[in-house]
Order: C-alpha cells, then structure tokens, then sequence
C-alpha cells in the first residue's frame, strides 16, 4: 500500500501512534518565545479523543496571539509562559483514538473541518484563565490544542458546540477543508448583512440578509480576506463588484483570481487604487454610492471613510477589527436617518458557516486553489508564520503536519498537486 493509501485509511489499519510529537509551541509573550518542540502526544479522556492534523493555514491572527500572549482577549489571562500551547486555528483533522464515552459517535478514520471559534466557556483548566466563570468563548489554536502539530487533543468544548463538521476526503482535499476557516468568516460576515427589499409601494417591506442583489458591492482592501470577499460576492450575483487597494502587486493577484470569474458571472469587476476610488465610483454607481461596502482591513479612519461611499439604505460592514484605543470613528446620524444606512460588524463564524462553506465548497462556489502561495512541512510553520505576520508575501500558506519539507513557492496548488505531494513526503 503507498503512503497516501496508508495515510488516508488511518481507519483501516492497526496503526501505531507515536509517543512523542512535533508541534509548534508558544512559551511567553513575542516570537521569541515560538518553537517548533517535541513534546508527548496527549491522551483523550473519556469524553475526548485524538485527531491527526491534516493540514493547517498560517493566519495573521497568530502574529496577534504570539505578540500579546495572556493579554489576547481569547487568552483570558492564560499565560503560555506557565502553560505552554501549540498554536494554529484554520485546520482540517482525522480521529485516531477515541475515549471511551465517545465511541460510537465518533469513529477513527472520520475526517473534520474545524470550526476554532467555541461559543460556550472553558470546561477544562479552568484554574489557568482570569475568570473563567464569565467567559463564553474559548479557541482551538489559543487555550485548547493548536493544530501546527502532528496531532491534537480534542476535548469537551469542542464536541459539545457540534464545531466539527465531517467530509469525504476522497472528494475533497485536506487544504480546502483547511480553507474552510477563513471562507466561513467571510461567509458570515456577509450572511449578517441586512437589505430592505419591496416589491411594490403598496407591498409589505422584506428583510433578507446578504449582499444585495443586483447592487453594487465595494470592497476596501485585496489582502487574501478582501479577495475571498469579493470572491464570495459573487455569490449574491452583484451588478458590479469594486476593489480598491494601494499595493500594486495585492491588486495583480486580485485580478488573477477573480477576473475570470466575473466574466463568467457577468459581474462587472474593477480594481482600483484610493486615489482614483472616488471617481470610479461616480462612473459605476451613476453618483448614487453603493449599496455594500466591507472594510475587509482594520483601520478606523477606512471604516469611517466607507460610510461615505454608501448609498441610500447602503450597509457598512467592518470585517477587520481596529486596534484598541485607536477604534473611536465618527458617524453623521444624519445619515443614518435619513438614508436609511445600516453598520454592521462580524468576527469570526461559528459551525453553522462552516458547514455552508463546506457544501459551496464541495459544489466549486469557491476555489481555494488559487489563494495558496506557500507550501511546505510541519518545520517550514515558524518561517511561515513569520512570513505572515510582517507581509512578505500576498497569499496563504499551507503546512502538512506530518510532512517535513522547506517551504516553497507555489502560483496555486490541487488535489493532485497535493496527493503527489503527501505520497512522496509522507514517512514509511
């Protein structure tokens, strides 16, 4: 049998599991504190059970956690000084031993997407967080098991939050059920976006959520999440679809993404820079603004500025959250009353926005392929997560847990680019 054959039919096989792995483990405060470590591989508790990692993305977010430590919001006081953790959130796993009071829900061999975001307060260490009696919300990547590791522990709160989502991986492969995590925050950032519609003047008023059909969508900022914004828009069949971005090369690979695309939908597309924003804005919008604007980065003084590119009953919303102490905006309430203009924010999905994104992706909606940009293995994932943080590069990265690889440069990446890939990296 080969090694992706082995691999993929964990459930089938009498494998040994190692007692010791590889994760990539935050010790303090700063990327100093960051290391790829060994350490033992975790037994699940009766209600729990271990899963390998498949896959797992760098996200910006991890530069957030590493740099602010226990003073993370869903760190809650945790501090990775005392209690060490591996870090990592947008992932897709396989359970390889189950607790006892799990089996016969759970079975090895079954594949999951991830939803990191857990809406319900810590179950286990509760001792280690500030107060852990007022909190609602712990993370798989921050207090519960990351997934740039070999395997993770997953424990109560996420089985309990139903936040795993099941796939066929002989349909789908294990980077875009990885992709999984950030199309659903852009899922449902977009799904809370409320439109007024009407039929008629004597007809009752309807409130229906999303991008308004039909309408004009701007999106301000072409890093990958602004892209995967306008990507999604699609979806909602907009007339016309404006990105606006300063970096000329976020703007180059916006248009290879999304150009083809557009014109398959008949969605007009165009990409521009602030400076010239204004004026493109006249020409599509005829000057009556634009029916939805995302600020898909988090600066303030942008997501001020987006009020104003809105037309009458136009929504604001701001997908990027601003620094604090540097988030106060002003509104003209004259606006608000008179136009009828909505703002509206979102952070994050939970499993109901997984489980979309997980049909839109099986249906090819969304084409994870061409967001990837960096390929490699479990000791390419400090670089990696390095790289991302200061910018180096515009895209996703992508690390195989149980591979070890540098990491390389890839214009876009498959399924079958990613079976040669397992079949000739994997260990024996």
């Amino acid at each position: 049998m080969s090694h992706l054959n082995r691999y993929k039919h964990f459930n089938q096989l009498s494998t040994a599991l190692p007692k010791e792995m590889e994760a990539l483990i935050l010790s303090g405060k700063g990327f100093d504190n960051l290391a790829l470590a060994r350490i033992p591989v975790p037994e699940p508790g009766p209600g729990q059970f271990l899963a390998r990692v498949d896959a797992v993305f760098a996200c910006a977010s991890d530069g957030k956690l590493i740099e602010l430590g226990e003073e993370h919001p869903l760190m809650a006081g945790w501090d990775p000084a005392r209690w060490p953790v591996a870090i990592g959130h947008e992932g897709c796993i396989t359970a390889v031993k189950v607790g006892e009071d799990l089996k016969g829900h759970i079975k090895t061999g079954n594949s999951y997407a991830v939803q990191p975001a857990i809406n319900i307060g810590p179950i286990n260490h509760r001792e280690r967080y500030t107060n852990a009696l007022a909190l609602e919300k712990v993370a798989v990547g921050y207090t519960l098991g990351g997934l740039f590791a070999e395997y993770v522990l997953i424990t109560e709160e996420v089985i309990r939050t139903d936040s795993l989502i099941p796939y066929d991986t002989g349909k789908v492969p294990y980077f875009a059920m990885a992709f999984s995590e950030p199309l659903s925050c852009v899922y449902s950032a977009q799904n809370q976006i409320p439109h007024v519609y009407k039929q008629g003047s004597n007809e009752p008023r309807e409130v229906r959520l999303g991008l308004r059909r039909g309408g004009v969508t701007l999106i301000l900022g072409a890093g990958p999440m602004g892209i995967l914004h306008a990507d999604l828009a699609m979806m909602y069949q907009p007339r016309a679809i404006v990105i606006s971005e300063p970096i000329v090369e976020r703007r180059e690979q916006a248009e290879n993404i999304l150009r083809a695309k557009s014109v398959e939908r008949n969605i007009e597309l165009t990409i521009t820079s602030p400076d010239e924003l204004k004026a493109v804005l006249r020409l599509v919008t005829n000057g009556h603004g634009v029916d939805d604007c995302i600020t898909a980065l988090g600066v303030a003084k942008i997501q001020e500025q987006s009020i104003g590119y809105l037309g009458k009953g136009g929504v604001a919303s701001f997908f990027g959250g601003a620094k604090a102490g540097e988030s106060i905006i002003s509104v003209d309430t004259r606006r608000i009353h008179y136009d009828g203009i909505t703002l509206i924010g979102s952070s994050g999905g939970d499993p109901s926005d997984i489980q979309a994104v997980v049909k839109l992706l099986e249906a090819g909606e969304i084409s994870p392929e061409r967001y990837v940009r960096r390929v490699g293995g479990l000791d390419a994932a400090l670089g990696l997560v390095k790289s991302i943080r200061a910018q180096e590069f515009f895209g996703k990265g992508l690390i195989y847990p149980h591979v070890r690889r540098p990491l390389f440069e890839v214009g876009s990446w498959s399924f079958e680019e990613e079976n040669a890939f397992l079949e000739k990296n994997l260990a024996g």
